[in-house]
C-alpha cells in the first residue's frame, strides 16, 4: 500500500527544502485545487505546474469527492461551535481567501456566524474567512478529502507545526486517556537545503524509490509504536534510541543525495506526526463508545471527521491522523 499525503492549507505548494522532503519520502503528494485550476492551469505557478507534469503532485478537486457526503458541512459547523464556546472567539486580521468549491455550504454557515464574508470583487468565487477558522477548516477538509480518494488514502501534511493543533485532543480528559499525541523525531529526514528542479527530483525518486519508501515506512512504524507509550519519560527514552537505530538508513540515503551532481548541501529535517495512542484517533472513538456531541471539542478534529462519514460506505483507516514539520514562512493570503 502506498503512503500518500495531502498538503494544506494552501493551493500552491511551497518551493523550499521542506516540500522537497515531502516529495521524496511520500509515495504520492496531493494538493487541494479548485476545478477551475484544472481547466486553466495558468492560474497555478510555474513550479506547481512542473510538479504536476512530472507526476510529483496530484491535484485533488473537492467538488469531485464531497458532493455525496451529506454530513460534511454540519459536522464541521458542530465542531466549530463547540470549539468557540470553549475558547472565546477574537477576530484576527488579515482575513484569508478560501475558494467556494472547498467551502461548499459551509461558506453560508460561516457568513451567518460573522466568520466569513463574500467578496463581490471575486464574483462570488472566493470567501474571506477569519484566519483561525480558515486553518481549522482546511485541516478538516484535508482529513476528509484524503479519505475519499479512491485507492490509497491521503493523510494531511503541513509545514507549520501549529496547524496540527486541530488534530490534538484538548479538554478535560486525563493526559493518559488521549487518543492521539504528537510525536517528533528530530533530524532524521535527509534532503537538499533548497528546492530541486522537478525533473531531476523525479529521476532521483524513481532511482531510489524503494530505499526512500522503506525508510519512511520504518519511521512511521516507530512513531506509531512510540505513540502508544503512556509514560512520558519512557517515550523520550524510546525516541532517543529510535534515532540511533535509524542512523544507518539516514546515512545511506544522505550519501545517495551527496552523490548527485550540483545538488545543494544535504540537511536533516524533523518527522512530526499526530499518531493514535494504543489505536488510531478514529478507531478510538468507536472503541471507547464516545458520544460525538459531548466530546468533539475534547478530542480535536478526529470526531468531526468521523461524524462526516456517518451513513457512508467509507471506512476510516487506522494510520496517523496528520503530519507536519516546522514552519519556514508566513501565513499566505489564499487557501
Amino acid at each position: 500500500m502506498k503512503s500518500c499525503a495531502i498538503y494544506y492549507p494552501y493551493i500552491e505548494v511551497p518551493r523550499n527544502s521542506w516540500f522537497t522532503r515531502v516529495l521524496l519520502y511520500w509515495d504520492e503528494v496531493g494538493a487541494i485545487v479548485p476545478s477551475e485550476y484544472i481547466y486553466d492551469p495558468q492560474q497555478l505557478g510555474t513550479y506547481m505546474r512542473e510538479l504536476v507534469k512530472e507526476q510529483l503532485v496530484t491535484q485533488l478537486v473537492p467538488g469531485m469527492y464531497l458532493y455525496n457526503l451529506r454530513n460534511f458541512a454540519t459536522s464541521f459547523i458542530q465542531h466549530l461551535d463547540k470549539v468557540y464556546r470553549r475558547h472565546p472567539f477574537q477576530y484576527r486580521i488579515p482575513w484569508v481567501k478560501v475558494h467556494m468549491e472547498k467551502l461548499r455550504e459551509v461558506g453560508d454557515m460561516l457568513v451567518e456566524r460573522d466568520l466569513a464574508r463574500e467578496n463581490p470583487d471575486d464574483s462570488g468565487v472566493w470567501y474571506e474567512v477569519e484566519p483561525r477558522t480558515a486553518n481549522l477548516f482546511m485541516a478538516y477538509l484535508a482529513a476528509v478529502l484524503g479519505q475519499l480518494v479512491s485507492g490509497d488514502r491521503y493523510y494531511p501534511i503541513t509545514e507549520n507545526e501549529r496547524l496540527l493543533n486541530p488534530f490534538i485532543p484538548h479538554g478535560t480528559f486525563k493526559k493518559e486517556a488521549n487518543v492521539a499525541r504528537k510525536v517528533i523525531l528530530e533530524g532524521v529526514l535527509p534532503s537538499p537545503t533548497s528546492a530541486i528542479q522537478p525533473g531531476r527530483l523525479a529521476e532521483f525518486k524513481a532511482k531510489y524509490g524503494r530505499e526512500l519508501k522503506a525508510f519512511r515506512r520504518e519511521i512511521e512504524k516507530q512513531v506509531s509504536e512510540i505513540a502508544t507509550i503512556e509514560n512520558e519519560d519512557a517515550r523520550i527514552y524510546r525516541l532517543d534510541h529510535t534515532k540511533g537505530d535509524l542512523q544507518e538508513m539516514v546515512e545511506e540515503i544522505s550519501s545517495r543525495m551527496t552523490e548527485e551532481k550540483k545538488w545543494p548541501t544535504v540537511t536533516f529535517g524533523d518527522f512530526c506526526a499526530i499518531a493514535g495512542s494504543a489505536v488510531s484517533g478514529y478507531k478510538a472513538i468507536l472503541d471507547k463508545d464516545l458520544a460525538f456531541g459531548l466530546v468533539a471539542a475534547g478530542f480535536g478534529l478526529a470526531p468531526a471527521v468521523f461524524n462526516a462519514f456517518k451513513g457512508s460506505s467509507v471506512t476510516l483507516e487506522d494510520k496517523p491522523l496528520a503530519y507536519a514539520a516546522i514552519a519556514r514562512r508566513q501565513f499566505a493570503t489564499k487557501s
